[in-house]
């Protein structure tokens, strides 16, 4: 240093650095392998290319070869573990259904589990009685479902009343009840030990999301607590609790006393829950015909007998959300904040809207129209023909709407999940539910959604040694899971290469030649008109469903 000047020699060789590089020819090693076989090639490499004349014996029997296997094997865990750890901590990666629904959690979603199909039930007797007839609630009737296991439904009064008695007035030879698939498990009873952040676990895993009931016991006085979506948002002493499914089980869980209360030491914990749910407790119109015996008010004392019946299919029944379909619901469902502005959020919010009685919404797609209210060719020639321009400017005053007009093309989920155009009473349910959560001034309009049906003519020539039922079951399988409904949205179109793709991927299928569909069908931004629209368009009101099928099979030449 001299004059208060810092001279700093910087090196300018890697020698200067310290820094001994390798020969260019043994520079291209790699240190990237991740997988056992990987991790055991490159510490031979390694050795070979810096070691070659310390160490060549490489045979398998030798210890440096083990000791070299034991680290490429833990290397291999290690690196594995890594992996999983990263994939599951973020949601489009995440596999195991604990870091889903953990990440949903952020953002007040949830994996949805199954729900129940539900039933209008005639309740009827062949003659009026001068006194009424009551009916227990919860009247069990056991079937058989779809996939040929014991089924159960249970008959109350209204939806979501389960503890009513059936009623059939003085003088009236019936009524129509409620019936929902599923029953009501053993209560859960447990003594509280205090204390904060206590536990009550259901040991099942069918446990329903839709009812829970629990309900405290202090001495003779039982009071029931009522359910929140996060027990850290209930006051201090708030009677609360939240409800977390797990796989195999479901937890019960209790507050701290700051955020919900918690019980007290000695307080009898009563939980009530059903189990069912599922598309196997769909069931078709009367399934349900059997007469019980009831005895009605007095002073009449003979029993009567009651038919109980089901005129219509059931309605609703889902299975549990995939955590595929989780992944791809949530963070759409979230962005929507329960307001409807765009027609994304109505679409999103209709996708996923239910009614015990009308059924459920099974795709919906939806478009925001504002301005004129008749088509702009039809005000366009009445502005023409108006004699005046005050004329023209009254016609335009009349015809625009100064609001905006959600429309919405609708598909409910009729018997076997297939799509029906909804019931009027479902469109009704639909317009009251966005009455609460749009804007004031839209003008809600739910109208039939179109289903465009594609025929599938096709040619197989298997394989001369596939086995010709095996292939033709598999190929059946595959076009019902191409055309599966869940994997289709309004709008969406079709390609023949993928359809080529699925049914050439099936072991023992040697040549395709498809006929029908003729061509691509492809996506357009236009409304189509049910039974207008051209064969190979499908408009985002229009969803694709598999048609007639005729598929013919052939052995390839030289068959033994």
């Amino acid at each position: 240093m001299a004059n208060n000047t810092l001279i700093i020699q910087m090196p300018t060789t890697p020698e200067e650095l310290a820094v001994t590089l390798p020969p260019a020819d043994l520079r291209r090693i790699d240190f990237s392998a991740l997988d056992f076989d990987s991790l055991r090639r490159v510490m031979i490499e390694y050795i070979q290319a810096y070691y070659p004349e310390e160490f060549n014996d490489f045979v398998a029997n030798n210890g440096v070869i083990m000791l070299m296997e034991l680290m490429a094997y833990v290397g291999g865990v290690l690196s594995q573990r890594s992996d999983i750890l990263v994939d599951e901590s973020f949601l489009p990666t995440a596999r195991s259904l604990e870091a889903i629904s953990n990440h949903l959690a952020l953002i007040n979603q949830v994996v949805r589990r199954a729900t129940p199909a539900t039933v209008d039930v005639e309740v009827t007797i062949d003659t009026p009685l001068p006194v009424e007839v009551r009916i227990p609630a919860g009247i069990t009737f056991s079937l058989t479902g779809g996939d040929g296991l014991p089924l159960t439904y249970e008959i109350f009064r209204t939806p979501g009343d389960f503890s009513s008695y059936i009623s059939i007035p003085a003088n009236k030879r019936g009524v129509v009840a409620y019936g929902i698939e599923g029953q009501f498990g053993t209560p859960v009873i447990v003594t509280s030990t205090g204390g904060p952040d206590q536990t009550v676990n259901i040991n099942s895993a069918d446990v329903l999301d839709e009812p829970i009931f629990v309900d405290v016991l202090t001495g003779e006085e039982l009071v029931r607590w009522h359910r929140v979506d996060k027990i850290e948002m209930a006051g201090p002493n708030e009677e609360a609790y939240e409800v977390r499914h797990l796989e195999d089980s479901t937890d019960i869980v209790f507050g701290d006393d700051v955020s919900g209360k918690s019980p007290l030491s000695g307080q009898e914990i009563q939980a009530q829950y059903r189990i069912g749910g599922g598309i196997r407790g769909r069931i078709g119109a009367t399934t349900i015909n059997e007469t019980r015996p009831i005895s009605p008010q007095p002073p009449a004392s003979a029993v009567v007998e009651v038919r109980f019946r089901n005129p219509t299919p059931s309605v609703g029944g889902r299975d549990a959300e995939t955590k595929t379909q989780a992944k791809k619901r949530a963070p759409r469902e979230f962005a929507t904040q329960d307001r409807a502005v765009s027609g994304e959020d109505y679409a999103q919010l209709a996708a996923d809207f239910s009614h015990p009685v009308y059924g459920s919404v099974l795709k919906a797609v939806g478009t925001i129209r504002t301005g004129i209210e008749p088509s702009v060719e039809e005000v366009a020639k009445e502005v023409r023909a108006a004699a005046t321009l005050e004329e023209a400017t009254a016609i335009l005053e009349q015809k625009w709407v100064n609001r905006n007009i959600p429309e919405l093309y609708v598909l409910a989920e009729g018997a076997n999940g297939a799509p029906v155009v909804p019931s009027t009473g479902l469109k009704n349910a639909l317009v009251t539910f966005f009455s609460d959560i749009n804007v004031l001034t839209d003008e809600v309009r739910i109208l039939d959604g179109g289903i465009k049906s594609v025929d599938v003519d096709m040619t197989i020539v298997m394989s001369k040694n596939a086995d010709a039922s095996t292939v033709k079951n598999q190929v059946t399988d595959a076009l019902a899971d191409f055309f599966d409904i869940e994997n289709w949205d309004m709008g969406e179109g079709l390609y023949i290469s993928n359809l080529y793709d699925t049914i050439q991927s099936i072991p023992g299928v040697k040549f395709l030649r498809i006929y029908k569909p003729t061509g691509d069908i492809k996506p357009s931004d236009d409304i189509s008109p049910s039974g207008t629209g051209t064969e190979d368009v499908v408009g985002i009101n229009e969803i694709i469903s598999i048609g007639s099928q005729d598929i013919r099979f052939f052995f390839e030449r030289g068959r033994r």
